[in-house]
Order: structure tokens, then sequence, then C-alpha cells
């Protein structure tokens, strides 16, 4: 079995297209194409894509085979890292970044990263905290800067460094920081209003919605939006309610126009950590680097 060719199938796989394959592998498409039936040569016993569709996705025994492959390459990564100076990595690493964080992270920290490790190509995805978590732990990522609450959980064989607090706050065009009496405001006052959210997956909606849930209140959904840059500006616009990382607020340019609202009986515990895992591997110093300059930043 070529690893060449485990690595064209893993790309392949991740990125859902062969042309995208071969732009991360810096080979041809026909090159990569042939490397991807090479593998499947190899294992020969089901298929590993399903090519009725397209883009064709894995089926069930290429998911399997995946998780293999992505094992393979990272004991070859960490043989790899044994053998060169562990000063001076190089190759691609994988970075993931939650939803909401990208704007700080992909400024001062990773230009650093840059700088001092000029070997290092970085390949930057985001997702939702619980998805980077799982990604990390499957090998698809090298490391992962996520906004975690109380309900994420580190699974055995990953870590994870809190590098600083994160105030998520309810947010408002129209309604004032407190109540018409000066007193904070309850859940139940809030539950007629209209509230923009991201779409489910989101660990800070999880945490209202359950809150909602715990007083046997109704929360009104009135649009699910993908990102908080636009959930501000539609609040700003057309009112209604949200939920932001208070550092998301502060450097919006809406910001002058919303409220962060004193809601007495909700809060959310979040921090920004950085997940790797447990075993050293050869970008070691690289996510070191980036996690003592996010560190900083926060």
């Amino acid at each position: 079995m070529n690893l060449q060719d485990i690595r064209a199938f893993v790309a392949a796989a991740e990125t859902g297209s062969v042309n995208r394959a071969a732009a991360r592998l810096h080979l041809t498409q026909p090159a990569t194409t042939r490397r991807i039936q090479n593998f499947e040569a190899t294992i020969g016993a089901e298929p590993l894509f399903d090519r009725s569709v397209k883009p064709a996705p894995l089926t069930a025994f290429g998911q399997h085979v995946l998780e293999h492959c992505r094992r393979v390459l990272q004991a070859i990564a960490e043989l790899e890292s044994c053998a060169g100076p562990a000063a001076d990595p190089a190759g691609d690493l994988r970075i993931g970044v939650a939803h909401g964080l990208g704007e700080f992270v992909l400024t001062t920290p990773l230009d650093a990263v840059r700088h001092a490790f000029p070997r290092v190509r970085m390949q930057i995805s985001s997702n939702w905290s619980t998805g980077l978590i799982e990604e990390v732990r499957a090998g698809a990522i090298d490391c992962a800067v996520g906004l975690l609450t109380d309900a994420h959980t580190i699974p055995a064989g990953l870590l994870s460094h809190s590098l600083g607090g994160e105030q998520v706050v309810v947010v408002s065009a129209s309604r004032a920081p407190v109540g018409p009496d000066g007193s904070p405001w309850r859940l139940r006052d809030l539950a007629g209003e209209g509230w923009l959210l991201n779409p489910r997956g989101c660990g800070c909606r999880a945490a209202l919605e359950r809150s909602f849930d715990r007083q046997n209140l109704a929360i009104h959904i009135a649009a699910e939006i993908f990102g908080e840059d636009l959930q501000l500006s539609l609040l700003h616009h057309g009112g209604g309610l949200g939920l932001v990382p208070r550092r998301q607020l502060e450097h919006s340019p809406h910001r002058h126009g919303l409220h962060v609202l004193d809601v007495s009986d909700f809060q959310i515990s979040a921090h920004v950590a950085l997940i790797e895992s447990a075993v050293p591997g050869r970008f070691s110093p690289a996510i070191r680097r980036l996690a003592s300059k996010l560190e900083a930043t926060l």
C-alpha cells in the first residue's frame, strides 16, 4: 500500500473534490485521480465512494477506511517529528477556528506563527466548537481554537488549554440594558421577542434554548443567521434579540446602536481554548507559539 495513495484518498474525502484534493497535494488532477484509483484497487473489498451521486460522497465503508487512514497519517507525522529537528517543523498545519473567533485568530497570532516557522503552511477551516473537537479527535485537523461552554466535553486523548474567558451577551437595538424599573431583565420578559440566532450546532444557542426549556418558556426564533457580523447588522436595522460574544460586539461597526441587556437568569460561562492531541507531534512547537500569542491577545 502506497503512502501517497493514502494521502490522495484522504485529501479527496476531506475536500469533497478531486480538483481540491489535487490543489492540496500540489498535483495535477489526473495524477490525483490515479492515486485514488490505485488506493481503491488495493482496498478492493467494497466501493469507497458512492459515484451515483455528484459530488461523490464516501460510502459507510469509505468512512471506516478514512478513519484508519487518518490514524496512519498521524502516526507517520509523529514518526517524522522524531527524525527531524523539533524546533523547525515543516508541512501543512491544519487549524480549525470556531465561528465568531476568526478575526481574532487570523491576525496577529497566526502572523507570529508564520514568521517563526516559515516552513509551515497553514490551512484554516471553521466550524462549531463541537465539530472542531471531533475533527481534532479524528485527525482531520491538527489543532482547534474553540469557544467552549460547560456543555462541551473533551474526549480522552485530547488536551484543552484555556486561553481566556469570553462573555456571551444578549443584545438588542430596541430594549434598554435594564427594565423600566431599573431591574435586570428576566427570560420571561424576553419570551415574546424574536431572536436572531446561529443555526443549530452553535453551543451558545443550545445553552439559551436549555434555559428557556427549564422555565417552560417558548423561544421565538425569528431568523437563523449564520455569522455574528450579519446578525448584528440585522439587529441594528430590524430589531429583535441576539446572542453574541462581547468581543465580537465591541469590534462591530454597529456596536453604538445596540445595547447589552442585563439578564438575571441567563449567563453563559464560556472560554476560548486551544484543543490538540495529547500525543506530541511535529507541529507542537508551532501550536505552542499559537497558544501563547492567542493568550496574550485575549
